[in-house]
């Protein structure tokens, strides 16, 4: 899971005469950061020219460095022992450049001469007279320490970096740095995120609505209709042979059953459609009763691609305005029920985790499942068993704001599967009854926790988390009976500090009418 973490830069400004003090210093870094990075956000991440620095044309050397990395650093650690560096243009060095620069920038600088012994090989009265008089420059400033040996090095230099990036101060700045701030947005019939919330009619998420998939039949109507076959003409056997005349036995014609051309030409009469005589005809398309099954234990068919195309057509005809027919049900069973669409916006700087969020409706206003219209029996099962109710009924995401799901935690053993049991057992007589089942989807899909308060009934939402400046939907419309004039709302989680508590306004023009 993503962390909150405040990184700081630290330059690192050294001679190369104390490599060993640089591995100290990339150590005390390293414990730093193991220490403080998960439990205050703190992170410090340590820049040397030689891994910070790449190959760069078109200026002086310490200059490109500078631009580079040492001016977007946040403090600077510098050590000295028996070499100053060597001198750029302005300073007696590049470490003294880097110093001057941090200081100027009113940045940290921990400094520190090193009073270890000098091997007499490594002695060179130059170079001391510098690193003397540099000491010299800053001894009044108070900015500098010394040591003599490695272990009193580290324990300095530990003492120091903590003090500093441990101070009250610094937590509190940090901590200002990476807050959460959360709030409710609405959304609108555009699917765009505004500061108040309209009201929509309750739409559900079907690949076609109800009148694009009309536009769709009527169109496969017509297509049928502009496929000339004929009709089936019986010609004599070119051969009175017994075993020929048995053999065109199983080609039989291909027919469209009575009952299913009375179905739909009283739908194309519903449509307005008036369908011509040959509508149902299928020219000399056969059943090759001799051939291999097709996929589905279907026999092959046996004629021209357009008769055969004719035939599929009318098939997914009536498949289609039995699937219509299913869906315009369930349609205008919610058609009625208008609906608030909200989300959660994270506007801060850090991720927040446990979020509740409890809105407040009236009792006149909030439609809980309990009160949903009643769906006939092949509905639920249709529901169940043909689509998916989490996308039928979900808010989809958008550019704009993510679905709720994914700001859950996994559950275990994954998604929740299509329940299958049902009440009845078909072979002992009657339908099953798919009403427990339909009711307990619901409940899951609409996981709004739902308390009776007087005269309101008090709405709760839980959401495992939500990354900074992210927003995340509701995880479906909420349901009205009334529309309310604005949705007193507060929000608590685990980052917040304070409860967070506001108001909603809602636009009573229904979106999308």
């Amino acid at each position: 899971m993503a962390k909150n973490v405040t990184q700081y830069d630290l330059l690192i400004s050294c001679p190369g005469d104390v490599q060993s003090e640089v591995e100290i210093i990339k150590q005390i870094v390293d414990d730093f950061n193991e220490r403080y990075s998960d439990t205050l956000g703190i992170s410090l991440r340590a820049r040397h020219w030689k891994k910070s620095s790449y190959a760069q044309s078109g200026g002086k050397p310490q200059a490109l460095l500078n631009e580079q990395f040492v001016k977007q650093c946040d403090a600077a650690v510098a050590v000295f022992w028996t070499r100053f560096g060597t001198p750029t243009d302005e300073y007696g060095s590049g470490a003294e450049e880097e110093i001057e620069l941090m200081l100027g920038a009113d940045k940290q600088v921990f400094m520190y001469f090193s009073d270890k012994p000098i091997p007499p090989s490594a002695h060179d009265p130059a170079e001391y007279e510098r690193i003397s008089a540099f000491r010299e420059k800053y001894k009044d400033r108070g900015i500098y320490f010394t040591y003599t040996s490695d272990e009193e090095f580290t324990k300095l230099f530990t003492a120091h970096l903590a003090q500093h990036f441990l101070s009250i101060q610094k937590v509190n700045e940090i901590k200002d740095l990476r807050t959460p701030r959360l709030l409710l947005r609405g959304i609108n019939e555009n699917g765009m995120l505004c500061d108040s919330v309209p009201v929509h009619s309750f739409t559900l998420n079907f690949e076609r609505n109800a009148n694009n998939y009309l536009e769709a039949i009527k169109q496969m109507y017509q297509d049928i209709a502009a496929l000339q076959v004929g009709s089936y003409s019986t010609q004599p056997v070119k051969s009175n042979s017994p075993a020929e005349r048995y053999l065109e036995s199983f080609y039989p014609p291909i027919t469209i059953k009575d009952e299913r051309k009375e179905f739909l030409t009283k739908m194309a009469s519903a449509f307005n459609l008036s369908l011509p005589d040959d509508f149902f005809e299928l020219g000399n398309l056969s059943k090759d009763s001799l051939g291999s099954l097709a996929i589905g234990g279907q026999y092959n068919l046996r004629g021209t691609e357009t008769e055969k195309r004719k035939y599929e057509l009318i098939q997914s005809l009536y498949d289609s305005i039995i699937e219509f027919s299913k869906q315009s049900r369930i349609e205008d069973t919610f058609s009625n029920i208008k609906c608030l669409k909200l989300a959660i916006e994270n506007d801060g700087t850090a991720v927040d985790e446990d979020i509740e969020i409890t809105i407040t409706l009236s009792i006149h206003d909030l439609l809980p499942i309990d009160e949903f219209p009643v769906l006939d029996n092949s509905s639920k099962s249709y529901l169940l068993n043909e689509v998916d109710m989490d996308e039928l009924f979900c808010i989809p995401s958008t550019a704009q704001y993510m679905e709720y799901e994914s700001s859950m935690k996994p559950l275990v053993g994954g998604k929740y599967a299509q329940p299958t049991s049902i009440n009845t057992f078909p072979f002992i007589g009657g339908e099953a009854d798919y009403s427990e089942d339909y009711e307990d989807e619901l409940f899951r899909i609409f996981p709004y926790d739902i308390y009776p308060s007087g005269k309101d009934y008090i709405c709760k939402l839980k959401i495992d988390y939500i990354k900074h400046h992210t927003v995340v939907a509701f995880p479906t419309p909420l349901p009205l009976k009334g529309i309310p004039a604005e949705i007193p709302y507060t929000i608590t989680s685990k980052n917040a500090a304070e409860i967070i508590q506001g108001t909603i306004k809602v636009s009573a023009n229904i979106g999308g009418e």
